[in-house]
């Protein structure tokens, strides 16, 4: 971890020194993580005089809300317009191995689940379209039918009485045309219908495997957490009856409590 001087102590010469520092570290020091409101840990760090590298000006609390490093504090750059110096301090210890797992699995099926709602709301717009286009036929061939209608009534008027069974016959094949048309249209909705019923269904599996895997993972974390109760327990007994090495015991020991 990079020291910060004061700014009360910074001479040119310091200020020089200080970007030569900075440009000489790694640059994922400085990617500032996705972050998330939290009232416990907000605002600006007021209680010593650190400034952040490039802004010189009070660095903010923050808690990272992105893949492994979900819910750890830090101190960063607090600006937001511009470029950001990004973390200036983690505030927590990077989170055991088994956690990281955890979460960087949570994000992978947050991030699936994410891709598969904009895929089917990209499909339900093109069902959309489709709709509309049919209603758009629809219309025009009311309207055609309606002109078509309009020329038969005047041709009706002009022609004589031996013209009456022509009209009655070409009335009743529009009226064939009008319902074979609308049967159409009904039969599109029908299959549009169907169809939005698959996207919801395969919404409400997406969801029900994410509860489930949610719930496997908890499981496995409570497994391991016993497992580890009866490795402490065995080596607090052997150290008890004096088996084994004590020093190699306690070493194990070390390593079961950072586990």
């Amino acid at each position: 971890m990079p020291s910060w001087p004061n700014s009360n102590e910074t001479s040119d010469a310091d200020d020089d020194e200080y970007m030569d520092e900075y440009s000489s570290m790694q640059m994922e020091y400085f990617q500032t993580p996705d972050t998330v409101i939290d009232p416990s840990f907000s605002g600006l760090v007021v209680e010593s005089d650190r400034k952040c590298i490039l802004h010189r000006q009070r660095p903010g609390r923050f808690v990272a809300f992105e893949g492994t490093d979900t819910g750890r504090r830090f101190i960063g750059c607090a600006t937001t317009d511009g470029v950001n110096c990004g973390v200036l301090e983690w505030v927590d210890a990077p989170w055991p191995v088994i956690l990281q797992r955890c979460l960087t699995k949570l994000w992978d099926m947050y991030h699936e689940e994410d891709l598969g709602r904009v895929q089917d709301k990209e499909a339900h717009e093109i069902e959309v379209e489709k709709l509309k286009e049919l209603d758009s036929l629809a219309n025009q061939y009311r309207q055609l039918v309606d002109d078509v209608s309009k020329l038969f009534d005047y041709q009706d008027g002009q022609k004589s009485h031996d013209m009456d069974y022509t009209s009655h016959e070409l009335k009743e094949k529009k009226h064939q045309l009008e319902e074979q048309a609308k049967i159409e249209v009904q039969m599109e909705k029908l299959k549009l219908k169907k169809e939005q019923r698959c996207i919801l269904q395969s919404q409400a599996d997406i969801i029900q495997n994410t509860r489930k895997a949610m719930k496997e993972i908890q499981v496995e974390r409570d497994l391991l957490k016993e497992e580890k109760k009866k490795l402490e327990h065995v080596i607090s007994e052997l150290l008890k009856v004096g088996h084994g090495c004590k020093e190699k015991l306690d070493k194990i020991k070390q390593v079961v409590m950072e586990e």
